[in-house]
């Protein structure tokens, strides 16, 4: 695995370091600011997804415990909601908890600047106090933060309705924006690709997007993209792939092969 190579790098206080917390894997990348072309991508399995499973593929990764300029962390929760920017940390743990009354864990609140919203959302219980520990200061963001960012500090001025799809093997991310302000956010898991296109068309016609007018842009894992768009085509007449960003490629020419949040997490200063 990737993750488990030998990584040397030598002033590692230059260097910042990206990490993706899923349910079995840990996805991180790794690149310096001040060198086009340094990002390294690594990724490393769970046993499974247990606090202690996260815990030991981490400690069994040497690389990802360097004391870094900058740590950003992106933790994947389906259990989320969105909430006004001006929400106070009490009136988001009353909505998180009144969405979700038979949950516990950690709670926490990640605000999405560009677009003047906030995610409060839970992390497996120990989860944060892990990573406050483990890493330097990181930075913790919810899995929609990067690409809900991205997409409205790319999209200044456009007053058109899209869809925006970020397919992942097992999960699916979706924004919709219309006159450049961020409609609708949500995740869901599915087993099934048709399972994702009814949930991509209920939000369609949820926020009476056009059919023959409006587009959907879908990004992500490959073998998921290619599988989505043809079957989305038979409903909505402009399906196309997101356009991968140009400036990523500074980072490295692997960048593509990155999980998209951490590479756009990287583009959003």
């Amino acid at each position: 695995m990737e993750g488990k190579s030998k990584i040397d790098i030598q002033h590692p206080e230059a260097w910042e370091l990206l990490v993706s917390i899923e349910d079995r894997q840990v996805n991180y990348i790794l690149y310096t600011p001040a060198v086009d072309g340094s990002l390294i991508i690594g990724e490393v399995e769970r046993a499974d997804d247990s606090l202690q499973a996260l815990e030991d593929a981490v400690y069994d990764t040497p690389e990802l415990l360097n004391e870094y300029k900058r740590v950003r962390v992106v933790v994947h929760s389906q259990h989320f909601v969105l909430v006004p920017q001006d929400a106070t940390d009490e009136e988001c743990d009353m909505l998180l908890h009144e969405a979700f009354p038979d949950d516990d864990g950690d709670e926490a609140v990640c605000l999405m600047a560009h677009n003047g919203v906030k995610i409060a959302y839970l992390m497996p219980s120990g989860l944060q106090a892990f990573l406050g520990r483990t890493f330097n200061y990181p930075e913790m963001f919810h899995h929609l933060h990067p690409l809900c960012e991205y997409i409205k500090e790319h999209m200044k001025g456009d007053d058109n309705s899209r869809m925006y799809l970020n397919m992942r093997e097992r999960h699916m991310d979706l924004a919709i924006y219309r006159d450049s302000t961020l409609q609708s956010a949500n995740s869901y898991p599915f087993t099934h690709v048709e399972d994702a296109v009814y949930y991509t068309l209920n939000a369609w016609r949820a926020h009476n997007m056009d059919q023959l007018a409006d587009e959907l842009q879908v990004a992500g894992n490959n073998e998921m993209c290619a599988e989505m768009m043809p079957k989305m085509r038979e409903f909505v007449k402009y399906v196309m792939p997101f356009a991968f960003p140009p400036a990523a490629m500074r980072l490295g020419r692997n960048a593509i092969q990155a999980p998209l949040e951490l590479i756009m997490l990287a583009l959003c200063e």
